[in-house]
Order: structure tokens, then C-alpha cells, then sequence
């Protein structure tokens, strides 16, 4: 059965054009809001030297706050050779990753204080330990996994 309705039959094509128009407008803002996120940035460029554009073993261990000796032993590299050259090529493979926490952790703590404290905290789909324990000993894998998994929404 039909419904009445207060308004004319003719003004339906106008509610649809002019709802149209509102859509483009709104797309045309999200379009211009989100141009600048879409862009390529570094998160934490900070953590780099320099120079070589490579993770500095040194800044990564100060903005997670731990000695060098610790993080370098930690993720099984030679301390002395880190901290000669605490960017080295070599040492990246194992480097990556944790910077890589260390981004994540940034959007969702942009001060490293608050960082540190997630990374000190033990979380229970760690068993327990804290994501700072499990880095240093060389399973950043695992933390990595529960980060990204909560960045995307994505319950472990």
C-alpha cells in the first residue's frame, strides 16, 4: 500500500541532484584532507644517520632506553662494531624491525616516555614478558606481530 508522503513527486529528481552535489563536495574534502597522508613520509627520521639514510643503532637504543651494549647484544651484533659504526650496512636486517615497533608504537604514543613504558609493561599474549624483553632477545618478530596487528584493527 502506498504511503503518503509531504512531499511532491517532482521534487525527487532535485533531492537526488542536489544530494549528489553534497557527495562530490564531501569527496572533494576527503580528497583534499587525506592528499597530504597519502604522500611518502619517514616516520621517526630521527633514528637515521644522516649520511647513510640507515637506522642508527645508537639513536634507536637512546629513543627505546636502553644502553647500546644492551640493544647491540641483545639483537646479536658485535658490540664493538656497533658502536663504531652504529648505521653499518650489516647491521640493518636486524635493525629494522625494531625501528619498525618503534613506528608503530609512535602513532599510538607520540611521546617516547609513554613508549617506553608499553615496552616495559608485560603483556599477556607475550606470556607475560614485556615487548622490551622480548626485543633484546632477539624475537622483535613477535612484538612486531601484536603492533601491527593492533595498528589494523586486528585483535591478537
Amino acid at each position: 500500500m502506498p504511503t503518503a508522503t509531504s512531499e511532491p513527486r517532482m521534487a525527487a529528481p532535485e533531492a537526488v541532484a542536489g544530494l549528489n552535489r553534497r557527495i562530490e563536495a564531501i569527496q572533494a574534502e576527503l580528497h583534499r584532507l587525506l592528499r597530504g597522508r597519502a604522500s611518502l613520509q619517514v616516520i621517526l627520521p630521527g633514528l637515521h644517520d644522516e649520511a647513510s639514510g640507515r637506522v642508527d643503532a645508537e639513536k634507536l637504543a637512546a629513543h627505546l632506553g636502553v644502553p647500546l651494549k644492551r640493544l647491540a647484544e641483545g639483537l646479536r651484533l658485535n658490540y664493538k662494531a656497533v658502536h663504531r659504526n652504529p648505521s653499518a650496512a650489516g647491521f640493518q636486517p636486524a635493525l629494522r624491525p625494531v625501528k619498525r615497533c618503534a613506528e608503530i608504537l609512535d602513532g599510538f604514543f607520540p611521546q617516547p616516555e609513554t613508549a617506553r613504558v608499553w615496552l616495559n609493561t608485560p603483556h599477556p599474549d607475550l606470556e607475560g614478558r614485556t615487548a622490551l624483553e622480548l626485543i633484546l632477545a632477539n624475537r622483535p618478530a613477535a612484538v612486531l606481530r601484536i603492533l601491527e596487528s593492533a595498528a589494523a584493527g586486528v585483535p591478537v
